[in-house]
């Protein structure tokens, strides 16, 4: 026997290197013991493995396994039961010779590996959803929020995307037993595990959250078994309502049969008569002042639009940049980073861009950026956000916006970042491969130049591809530079 020791319980690194040298060596499943932390040395301890300075036996041969089987290894090695290594490796030694093991969901290993990832990916679901943050205030008054939380497997650091992501601009931790994550807003920072009595136990405003859940309670909606089934009494610990739930519940039939034989009531009928917004009296805009003016016209498209895309979206989120730029950058909406900055081009694709701008010679800060639209257009799927293409409509609502930002900032030229964006500025449905890099003659001599938004370079399905199109971008960036230049 051997034994083969990892760093910590979610090394997924440390395995995969183990298991090609094991692999490599043909070391069978059954000859190896899997363990965890430092090495402690001992009269009757087995020799250990050492991955780092292993050689395979035949250095000519490789092995192979599905495309499916990383991503299996990386979910399944946050479970918690201490074989999983070994399973893992096991069915990575038998996909050697069984190479359509995976697709036997009946296989004893297979079928106990797809019910770890299924309870991992059930714990990440529950974390997400049942997180609750606590309002404490630190020194020099800036709040901080705190949450308790006890995960049923190694999933903290694998939910750190969400959060940080969803609660970017908070300053929050989240507590558990196996390890901490601290976000000031900036970084993201892991320290040891915590007790239940570190995080606080109540704010402020629970008890406001406490009648609201009272109030919205139905009992005719009731069902028992589906609850326990979303939210398992493990979880009610921690939640501001759970000690209203039992009550609720206890007297949900008393609460029935009082409705039932309550006399009827008199519908409300209220009659409710759309009446469009008035426009605010125009301010006197300074037209040598472009930064008023933009300050106005936003103002302006605020309160005189209807916009149904701003219900929802956390802001709007306004142009920025020089306001009487020569070139004008044009996007197609806010992102999830940008709704909830509200500035635009501020998530990854804003790095691309500013990166592409760079070697391109243009200054971001001389330039106005703005999008299309103006508001965050999503659809929800459980608590994720998800991006919804612009239709027509959406790009003639915010039309008058965007007009009004060209007449401020007079560019020369305008670059469409996008297919929505090209639409926008042109007025026509376009096709980005037949027409990037492509200049359209705008009113006012005004020229528009069409090329790949950064969201869809980062979307390329690989790296040589990826790197190509940001090649092509980069190079109608410079071919701006150079309309500005002739029609200065």
């Amino acid at each position: 026997m051997q034994i083969v020791r990892l760093t910590h319980e979610t090394d997924f690194e440390g395995w995969r290197m183990a298991a090609r040298g094991l692999l490599g060596q043909s070391i069978a499943p059954e000859t190896l013991e899997w363990r965890i932390g430092e090495e402690r040395s001992g009269l009757f301890d087995l020799p250990e493995f050492d991955a780092a300075h292993s050689q395979p036996r035949n250095p000519g041969s490789d092995f192979k396994v599905p495309r499916d089987f990383i991503d299996l290894c990386s979910k399944a090695i946050l479970h918690r039961d201490p074989s999983r290594f070994g399973l893992l490796y096991r069915l990575l030694w038998r996909l050697q010779q069984e190479p359509k093991l995976l697709q036997v969901s009946f296989d004893p290993d297979v079928a106990k590996v797809q019910a770890m990832v299924k309870a991992v990916r059930r714990d990440l679901h529950k974390m997400k959803a049942f997180v609750r943050f606590r309002e404490i205030e630190m020194e020099g008054g800036e709040p901080e929020f705190i949450a308790w939380f006890e995960p049923s497997q190694h999933i903290v650091q694998a939910s750190a995307p969400f959060f940080t992501g969803r609660f970017t601009n908070m300053r929050w931790s989240i507590l558990t037993p196996d390890i901490c994550m601290h976000w000031d807003g900036k970084t993201l920072s892991y320290r040891p595990g915590a007790r239940k009595a570190d995080a606080p136990t109540e704010d402020a405003g629970e008890e406001l959250w406490r009648a609201y859940y009272r109030s919205i309670f139905n009992p005719a909606r009731l069902k028992v078994s589906a609850m326990l089934a979303q939210m398992p009494k493990k979880y009610w610990r921690n939640l501001p309502e759970a000690p209203l739930i039992a009550g609720l519940i206890a007297n949900s039939s008393k609460r029935m049969d009082n409705m039932m034989i309550a006399p009827p009531t008199e519908p409300q009928r209220k009659i409710v008569k759309y009446v469009a917004k008035k426009a605010s009296p125009e301010r006197h805009i300074d037209a040598s002042n472009p930064s008023d003016a933009l300050r106005a016209l936003n103002e302006r498209m605020l309160a005189t639009t209807e916009f149904p895309l701003a219900v929802h979206a956390t802001h709007a989120v306004f142009g920025v940049g020089t306001a009487s730029a020569t070139i004008m950058l044009l996007g197609e909406q806010p992102g999830e980073h940008e709704d909830l900055a509200g500035q635009p081009f501020v998530g990854p694709a804003g790095k691309l861009l500013n990166q592409a701008l760079l070697e391109a010679g243009i200054q971001r800060s001389e330039a106005y950026v703005t999008n299309a639209l103006k508001h965050y257009k999503f659809k929800l799927q459980g608590t994720r956000r998800v991006r919804m293409l612009p239709g027509v409509g959406d790009i003639k609502t915010y039309l008058p916006w965007l007009q009004g930002e060209i007449t401020i900032v007079q560019p020369q030229v305008v670059i469409a970042l996008g297919t929505v964006a090209a639409h926008a500025i042109t007025g026509v449905a376009l096709e980005m491969e037949a027409n990037r890099g492509k200049i359209f003659q705008l009113a006012a001599n005004r020229q528009a130049l069409v090329t790949y938004h950064p969201s869809y370079i980062l979307r390329s399905q690989d790296a040589a591809t990826r790197q190509l199109r940001y090649e092509k971008l980069v190079a109608d960036l410079k071919l701006a530079v150079s309309m500005v230049i002739k029609t200065a």
